[in-house]
């Protein structure tokens, strides 16, 4: 026999005999691995029964992908360039869905949503959210053993300071300002808003968590209609300026074309029974002018007429797949998941501490 192989069976030896010395040592300390693997799988039942409720409603949306042609204005856009307005910038301005994601997790759009009254089936009455989160939610028993365990501190040093009020010379210059309770408010809300885009696809698919069902499917509707809302005033605002442009130009080619009319008419009243060279040139002059201005004041009105088409036309159109839904099941907590992976913990948590001391006491040796 060689001694290569003398080794390689020395060493399986080895092997084979800590892998015996492991199991006797497991087995010995069998009571202590199953009382600690039944204290976190208590713990983990403990944190199951007594966390929060969540419930998910979706939606999935399917944005409008045409883009309308150009608004024809013809010599009027270069009279809107002498005035510092592009009529044609609004044009092209399609918002693509990859940034919808952005807009929902904004602050603005988050503190709009926030305070839009919701249904709350358990309540039985509609409330803003962050009035719900703010005034009536209870702390979870996991919750309130982080407040007063990790976060006494924190707790201690609102006792003792205060709660920070809002700067309202920061508010009156036009920024937000929060406390810091109601920015942890916003910043959850914002996470319970969820919005993905396919790009494959195109479909947009909206989810919102809330601890109530009703209170979830309600709000994904409302969330829906404020993005469409958002998406609408972002690409008709150019087509708009446009359109509030050509209002005030025909405001004013209105009111010129009755003022030369109304001077034509006063001159003829003057001039009814006069025969002379010099009333019918005025007469004649005056007549122009009625019509140049006539002529502008019909331009504008087809021009006016136009841009509130191209308005309609630009309004994108979000089409709803699938409505939200009051939710049966609860997205949260998911017990069987909480109770496995706590008797995992405390299995290897057990095992580990075995075995920790077990090399510290042959090492000593």
């Amino acid at each position: 026999m060689s001694e290569d192989s003398r080794a390689r069976r020395a060493s399986s030896n080895v092997e084979e005999i800590d892998l015996r010395e492991l199991v006797v040592l497991l087995a010995s300390k069998k009571k202590f691995i199953l009382k600690w693997t039944a204290l976190f799988s208590l713990l983990g039942l403990l944190i199951a029964f007594t966390s929060r409720t969540e419930y998910v409603s979706h939606a999935k949306l399917l944005p409008d992908s045409n883009s309308p042609g150009p608004l024809n204005l013809g010599g009027l856009g270069g009279l809107a360039g002498l005035a510092g307005i592009n009529l044609d910038a609004g044009q092209s301005g399609v918002m693509s869905p990859d940034i919808y994601p952005q807009i929902v997790e904004s602050l603005p759009f988050t503190i709009e949503a926030s305070k839009i009254p919701i249904y709350f089936g358990r309540l039985d009455q509609d409330l803003p959210s962050f009035d719900y989160f703010k005034e009536v939610q209870s702390l979870s028993l996991g919750e309130f053993m982080l407040k007063y365990t990790i976060g006494l501190p924190g707790v201690v040093k609102t006792i003792l300071v205060g709660t920070q009020e809002p700067n309202t010379s920061v508010a009156e210059r036009g920024f937000q300002s929060f406390t810091k309770e109601d920015q942890k408010i916003l910043e959850s809300f914002s996470d319970r808003i969820n919005l993905e885009y396919d790009i494959k696809t195109g479909m947009i698919t909206l989810k919102v968590e809330m601890p109530d069902p009703y209170a979830s499917a309600d709000l994904t509707a409302q969330v829906t209609n404020l993005l469409m809302d958002r998406i609408v005033e972002h690409k008709v605002e150019k087509a708009k300026i446009s359109l509030a442009f050509i209002e005030e130009r025909y405001q004013e080619a209105k009111v010129a074309y009755e003022g030369r009319l109304g001077e034509l008419a006063k001159f003829s009243d003057k001039n009814v029974n006069i025969v002379s060279s010099v009333a019918q040139i005025e007469t004649q002059r005056l007549q122009n002018e009625v019509d140049v201005a006539f002529g502008v004041f019909k331009e504008l009105a087809t021009q006016l007429e136009q841009a509130r088409i191209s308005v309609k036309e630009q309004t994108p159109v979000m089409t709803v797949l699938e409505p939200p839904a009051v939710p049966t099941e609860k997205s949260k907590p998911k017990r069987l998941v909480i109770l496995i992976v706590s008797c995992l913990t405390g299995l290897f948590f057990s095992i580990s501490i075995v075995l920790a001391k077990f090399i510290f006491v042959s090492n000593a040796k």
